[in-house]
């Protein structure tokens, strides 16, 4: 018998500070020949003794994709590196992924692009045994200084890893973006048991855990309201497996009109989660930062909402990210920002 696995991919406040890691089709989508980016994001410290850690970089070149009537069109070339660790039992996630993109220019009157992506990784997952106690270790008097007598498997493995991605952006004027965009992940649901093939056959296990697909729907939409103001609201909705998030938010940046490469900008968030049956509010937060010139700094708060908190703890968790942009290409943005 084959089940599905009811683990999660980690998932950030600053969904569009990573690209790569949002969906395969942002890849090469920015204004700049080319994105750096950056992303860490601490959970639960207030909570847990060893919090959960998050961190990811990707980097992203845009090339042209040909000339005269194609000369809209472009190719997205990147990679990315992911680490996630959940520090109570140091189980450990780590992947590199390459990915390509091509976007097409559907009209240039109004800027309408559509983009796909695809993404190839290698994924590793790891569990220190030593972080674990059974209750066959427990010595009846001060603690679990017992030998186990489980029959555990080899604590680390590795797997291939596949994801697509489609992204649609309208610019109706230069006030005015719209972006949709819709990716899948682990499309080949590889199997993370630590188990072997042989190991189940000898020990008759029957359970394998197969690594459920991760659905993702986004949307965005920027306004400029002045020449100082801009607005971008935007909808991030995931599903996989059993378990479904939503997260809203909204971003007001602020320039000078003299020097529109230099601003601030601020905004709240809230995120809904589905697990496995009832919809709730699971989380608040708030993002602000700024940039200057081609380079980007921001900073996110979140504090839980649900029935953790009234257990007395704070679970919140915090993100940083960095990203470095590259020479100016044109005056549409695909990508959003922030």
């Amino acid at each position: 018998m084959i089940e599905l696995g009811i683990s999660q991919d980690a998932h950030f406040t600053q969904f569009y500070n990573i690209p790569a890691f949002a969906n395969p089709a942002f890849v090469g989508t920015s204004n700049n020949t080319y994105r750096i980016s950056t992303i860490y994001r601490d959970q639960w410290r207030s909570a847990l003794e060893r919090p959960v850690s998050t961190f990811a970089f990707s980097g992203d070149l845009k090339f042209p994709a040909g000339t005269g009537r194609n000369s809209g069109d472009f190719f997205g070339a990147g990679i990315m590196f992911y680490h996630d660790k959940l520090g109570a039992i140091s189980y450990t996630t780590n992947q590199i992924a390459v990915s390509g993109s091509y976007t097409k220019l559907l009209d240039r009157k109004t800027n309408q692009y559509l983009g796909i992506g695809v993404q190839t990784a290698i994924q590793q997952k790891s569990i220190n045994y030593s972080d674990i106690t059974f209750q066959d270790q427990f010595n009846a008097i001060d603690g679990f200084t017992l030998p186990t007598g489980e029959e555990l498997p080899a604590n680390n493995l590795g797997f291939f890893d596949l994801n697509l991605g489609v992204n649609y952006s309208i610019s109706p004027s230069s006030r005015q973006n719209l972006n949709l965009g819709i990716a899948g992940f682990h499309l080949l649901a590889p199997n993370i048991s630590f188990y072997s093939r042989d190991e189940i056959l000898k020990n008759q296990i029957s359970v394998e855990s197969q690594l459920p697909r991760r659905w993702t729907a986004h949307g965005s939409y920027s306004n400029n309201l002045d020449n100082s103001k801009r607005l971008e609201t935007r909808l991030v909705y995931n599903n996989q497996g059993p378990y479904q998030e939503a997260n809203l938010s909204a971003i007001m940046e602020f320039t000078n009109p003299s020097f529109k490469s230099k601003g601030f900008f601020v905004g709240p968030g809230l995120r809904i989660s589905k697990a496995p049956d009832t919809w709730g509010m699971e989380s608040a937060n708030i993002t602000a930062g700024l940039f200057l010139n081609k380079l980007l700094f921001s900073f996110s708060y979140e504090n839980a909402l649900k029935n953790l908190a009234s257990a007395g703890r704070n679970f919140n968790a915090f993100e940083f990210s960095f990203i470095l942009l590259g020479d100016y290409t044109n005056d549409v943005d695909i990508c959003p920002k922030f």
